[in-house]
């Protein structure tokens, strides 16, 4: 193990990314305790599948807005400081209010905090990438992937406590702990991270221009995305995948137990399954699925989405097996779409205009994804098998744009 490449990587990181990937379990493993009970916690609190699917697009409307003026707060305020203000706005604010929730708007207001997340997927990004070595890049978001899989292996310790108590106590708890968790990593995050180069530059470029100038500014930065077809193929990809994961989110373990009448408290163990399953894919196969280039891994993880998603469609009532077999190909496909479609996403991106393009690919991601929460939670309402058939479609015109797209970008993500 310790000759691995992923393992190497991770003991030699050094500045920016250290502390990134470092501090990332005080915010992955609080998240991946209380994420598998969500939408049940709130249907516990009387909120309909309908209102549980028109948060899911207050939350990608608030998300779409910020992602517009991430970039220009990025590279105004510079990478470092936006990255601590706006996560403690966009974390540490709406944990607080699920925590005491009592009622929809309570959520309604948390999710428009929580779509403040776009601005720091924007300046984590920054830091993380910008000063580091690009023949490390796609290591690192394997790395970052990886960890995350591994911080599931906490999610039992919620099944337990549910399984004794109830959902809305236990997330209560769980939820003021992921306050305190997240709070103290994005604290250290500032503590033990520089600015990076290109945001010093671009600092200084911007101090003596308007916030409004800069958002608006940005049309320029518009046409080079459409200009471009590798650009315009990732906005594509990115849009569905956000949908997607969107609805599978929010629909899955209300799905699970409603429809199919499983335990609440089983939830929690579905994600070891995919956990594990995606570490194996990560640590063994990583090096292989680089080597493929970007199509065909994409191609074949999409063909197993639709597998899984069938598998789901027509699940025996009270069936765990048949739940399992979902998970364990569900977690095969990500291994190969994800991961790839985020250092695709990556080196697509010119980098000294990063801050904008990322913020304005994001704003275009979620502005198309902003109806889909609230149709998703409609068709949830008559019937919960109607979101996953929702997602097949979905794959299907996934699939035949990247069989008709990927030449445009051919090269490995690996190059």
């Amino acid at each position: 193990m310790k000759n691995h490449p992923l393992f190497n990587t991770f003991l030699t990181l050094r500045g920016n990314p250290r502390a990134c990937v470092y501090t990332e379990p005080l915010w992955l493993i609080p998240y991946n305790l209380y994420l598998p009970f969500f939408s049940v916690y709130m249907a516990a609190l009387s909120l309909t599948d309908s209102q549980i699917g028109f948060i899911a697009s207050v939350s990608m409307f608030s998300m779409a807005i910020f992602a517009k003026v991430g970039g220009a707060i990025t590279d105004k305020l510079g990478r470092k400081k936006t990255t601590l203000i706006f996560d403690i706005l966009a974390w540490s604010v709406p944990t607080l209010l699920w925590a005491f929730s009592q009622n929809f708007w309570w959520f309604f207001i948390a999710a428009a905090f929580n779509g403040i997340m776009q601005v720091t997927t924007i300046s984590w990004t920054c830091l993380l990438v910008e000063d580091a070595d690009k023949s490390l890049i796609a290591r690192i978001f394997f790395l970052i992937h990886l960890i995350g899989q591994l911080a599931v292996i906490f999610a039992p310790l919620a099944a337990v406590m549910i399984n004794h108590f109830s959902v809305v106590p236990v997330m209560r708890v769980l939820l003021s702990i992921t306050f305190v968790s997240m709070t103290t990593k994005f604290i250290l995050l500032y503590r033990y991270s520089e600015e990076t180069e290109t945001g010093k530059v671009r600092r200084a470029e911007t101090s003596n221009v308007s916030m409004i100038k800069l958002v608006l500014g940005s049309g320029g930065v518009f046409w080079r995305v459409l200009k471009s077809p590798g650009m315009m193929l990732a906005l594509v990809i990115s849009t569905i995948l956000n949908v997607i994961s969107m609805i599978s989110g929010n629909f899955f373990a209300l799905y699970t137990t409603g429809t199919l009448e499983l335990p609440e408290h089983i939830l929690a163990y579905f994600p070891i399954v995919r956990s594990i399953t995606i570490v194996v894919f990560l640590f063994f196969f990583q090096s292989r699925i680089l080597s493929l280039g970007f199509k065909h891994p994409m191609l074949a993880g999409i063909m197993l989405y639709v597998v899984g998603h069938l598998i789901l469609l027509f699940a025996p009532v009270g069936n765990t097996s048949i739940l399992i077999l979902y998970i364990f190909i569900e977690a095969c496909a990500f291994s190969l779409v994800v991961p790839n479609k985020d250092s695709l996403v990556a080196l697509l991106i010119d980098p000294d205009e990063r801050a904008r393009i990322s913020g304005l690919l994001a704003s275009l991601v979620l502005c198309f994804s902003v109806p889909f929460g609230y149709f998703a939670g409609i068709l949830s309402d008559v019937d919960r098998r109607l979101p996953f058939v929702l997602n097949i479609l979905l794959f299907a015109f996934l699939f035949t744009a990247i069989l008709a797209g990927g030449k445009y970008v051919e090269q490995k993500p690996n190059d």
